[in-house]
């Protein structure tokens, strides 16, 4: 099952039932997961293990039956502990369309004006219909499509009646801010990995300087630019070794590595084996 891209150009599920479920291990090329976003809303289950999760410039850690619901448009990534965790892809407006005061109710989150709790800690009502939700769209039995709408509608109306809704502080607004200038980075990222890139390009996709875009890119990332440029070459490196017949070298030349000595020396730092010996855990 493929792993969820860093920005979703493809729909999760079909037309006629846009709901898509994603179950990761540390078998995944891409099992941590790195930074992106989309127009569908995400539920995370922590299956065992912990997740360090940070959702539009906000930390949180979610652990053994822990959940998340991830409103469409906002910047996530993070990092699973000893982790296996699932991820339900879905429509929000498909899911409450034939509803309309459940639209009115819950439009100030979707235009994030609002905000949820972002963990739905486990052992609370939401946060069982929430596994259950993914639970039946993974063994996808007759009618599940049917009992996943069922169980993501208890799921909301256990938070709406448990949970308020809370205005955006000016602090939260200004990392979104940010936020929105880190997506143009992760964009450029996304489309120029395979070619040289210097930090004056990433620096300039945001309009700062370069100083203070590696200190604020650190800051939002835990990762200087060049890391973090590093980091995702590799994750893609990791995909097209599981997804692809192409020689090693190639696939580093791929990803933006010039140097294939560096691309194995860089490889190793990030997931603690060689690319050699990736290739071979991996089939």
């Amino acid at each position: 099952m493929k792993y969820i891209d860093y920005r979703e150009k493809r729909s999760h599920g079909s037309k006629e039932f846009p709901f898509a479920v994603y179950h990761v291990t540390d078998e995944h090329p891409r099992y941590h997961m790195i930074y992106h976003w989309h127009s569908e809303c995400e539920l995370m289950v922590v299956r065992s293990g912990s997740f360090e999760l940070n959702i539009d410039g906000q930390d949180h850690t979610l652990y053994e039956g822990d959940c998340s619901l991830i409103m469409g448009g906002s910047l996530h990534g993070g990092m699973p502990l000893k982790c296996v965790y699932d991820c339900l892809v879905f429509d929000m407006a498909a899911l409450i369309k034939g509803c309309p005061e459940c639209s009115l109710m819950l439009q100030p989150v979707m235009n994030h004006e609002k905000k949820f709790s972002a963990v739905l800690h486990s052992g609370t009502a939401a946060a069982k219909y929430a596994a259950e939700a993914v639970d039946v769209m993974l063994k996808k039995e007759p009618g599940y499509e049917f009992f996943v709408q069922g169980s993501l509608l208890s799921m909301l109306g256990s938070i709406m009646s448990t949970d308020e809704m809370h205005p955006q502080t000016e602090a939260v607004q200004g990392d979104m801010k940010r936020v929105r200038k880190f997506k143009k980075v992760l964009s450029f990222i996304e489309t120029h990995y395979k070619e040289p890139i210097t930090l004056a390009d990433m620096a300039k996709q945001c309009g700062m300087n370069r100083n203070y875009f590696c200190r604020a890119f650190k800051e939002y990332t835990s990762k200087t630019p060049v890391e973090y440029l590093n980091y995702y070459r590799i994750e893609s490196a990791c995909e097209q070794i599981v997804g692809t017949d192409d020689k090693l070298i190639d696939i580093a030349m791929n990803c933006g590595f010039n140097d294939y000595s560096y691309f194995i020396k860089v490889f190793k730092s990030h997931k603690g084996v060689t690319p050699r010996d990736f290739c071979r855990k991996s089939f």
